[in-house]
């Protein structure tokens, strides 16, 4: 049997007040990444009131953005080598922990500063951390899982169309991961429906990808059964912090799940539409995943009839149990609040078909480079006219046969 290994962050701390576990992980000098939301929700208030008394410096960076760029990351960059922390806490979505740890990349790494995204990428297998200083990652959503991955995503603007890449190594995963449900609960319905669609699409798509193995099948699993049952009663009663722990520990767990298997096109698509759009991550999920389950039917069919009766969905044949299983996750996104179709967003038509077909050609030129395995081991299409057909569902909220 084949070794594998599955990586975690050393401590896990979680539950309504872990907050205060900060301090069991407190440098001498502590630097915040963090965005302007959280600050106007006075989470970051709530952070600083813990640190003082403490006997460390800190300090802020409070204006990470949505889908954070490279050229973002070298503000915190620049801030870092300034302040010099020995820790460094990334404070709320995705966004903000990631743009933490690429920041982190750079600053332990200082002869990649002047790389371009992808090129730092590729470079991530030599990448050296935790000499200057660890990381903790403390969500304030539920949805990237971002605080136990090893992966950041980093817009590159600089490119003509922009697009989504990955800086991944194992050593990326933070050293501390603390879920408090208490940050959720100012949570929009909107975002909480968005970040649990992005929870979902990692416990499943993780699931239907990966090879069959027992521990991360569990993982994905139970977070998905756990997501799909907590979800609707989040985006309708965020402020019950029962609720809330349920879905922020599913989140977690999914990204457990992915960050030791697999994701593949329904990312890479999503990817496509934030980048060029500007839709949120969630969302721009719950609008392809559809689709491109219906595309996997043909090359992963049993992974997903088991997902189908994983979740209490059963049909009399092969396509009649993935039918269901596609019907049930249209029912979800309408119960949450997601609309069916990227059309009843306020997307042109003419602005969609005129961005897809220059982000189509940058996806198919980072396509090329792929050997023909990891395209298969991605679930990603032959051909750029299926690729195309997939969004064109997407757009208008319908779903191929399955064949």
């Amino acid at each position: 049997m084949a070794v594998n290994i599955f990586s975690s962050p050393r401590e896990i701390y979680y539950g309504a007040g872990a907050l205060k576990s900060v301090t069991n992980v407190l440098g001498k000098r502590v630097l915040v990444v963090t965005d302007s939301g959280v600050k106007a929700q006075g989470l970051l208030d709530r952070l600083e009131g813990i640190l003082k008394g403490q006997g460390v410096d800190w300090a802020v960076f409070d204006r990470v953005e949505p889908d954070p760029s490279r050229e973002s990351i070298g503000k915190i960059l620049v801030q870092a080598q300034d302040f010099q922390p020995d820790l460094l806490i990334g404070l709320g979505g995705g966004s903000s922990i990631d743009a933490g740890k690429a920041a982190w990349v750079l600053y332990e790494n200082p002869d990649w500063v002047g790389l371009s995204v992808p090129e730092v990428s590729q470079k991530m297998p030599q990448c050296v951390l935790r000499q200057k200083a660890r990381y903790a990652a403390i969500p304030t959503t539920s949805g990237t899982g971002s605080e136990v991955t090893r992966t950041a995503v980093v817009t590159d603007s600089t490119k003509v169309p922009p697009f989504k890449g990955a800086w991944t190594a194992p050593q990326l995963v933070p050293d501390v991961a603390i879920l408090d449900p208490e940050l959720t609960v100012t949570m929009p319905p909107s975002v909480t429906a968005n970040s649990g669609f992005d929870a979902l699409c990692h416990a499943i798509e993780c699931y239907v990808l990966t090879k069959p193995s027992d521990m991360i099948d569990s993982l994905a699993l139970w977070s998905a059964r756990t997501i799909c049952e907590w979800l609707p009663k989040a985006v309708s009663n965020g402020k019950d912090l029962q609720i809330r722990e349920r879905m922020h520990v599913a989140a977690l767990q999914a990204g457990q799940a992915f960050t030791n298997g697999s994701l593949g096109l329904v990312h890479m698509l999503a990817h496509i539409l934030g980048a060029e759009f500007h839709i949120p991550h969630g969302r721009a999920i719950a609008f392809v995943i559809c689709p491109v389950f219906a595309y996997f039917y043909s090359t992963r069919r049993d992974r997903l009839v088991d997902l189908a009766k994983a979740l209490g969905l059963s049909g009399a044949d092969d396509e009649t149990a993935v039918q269901a299983l596609i019907d049930f996750l249209n029912k979800l996104k309408l119960e949450v609040g997601i609309p069916l179709s990227i059309k009843d967003s306020e997307l042109r038509e003419d602005q969609f078909v005129s961005g897809l077909k220059t982000q189509i050609q940058g996806f198919q030129a980072r396509l090329s480079v792929l050997p023909p395995m990891m395209r298969s081991m991605l679930g990603v299409p032959d051909s750029m006219e299926e690729v195309q057909a997939i969004l064109d569902h997407a757009w208008k909220g319908t779903t191929p046969a399955l064949r």
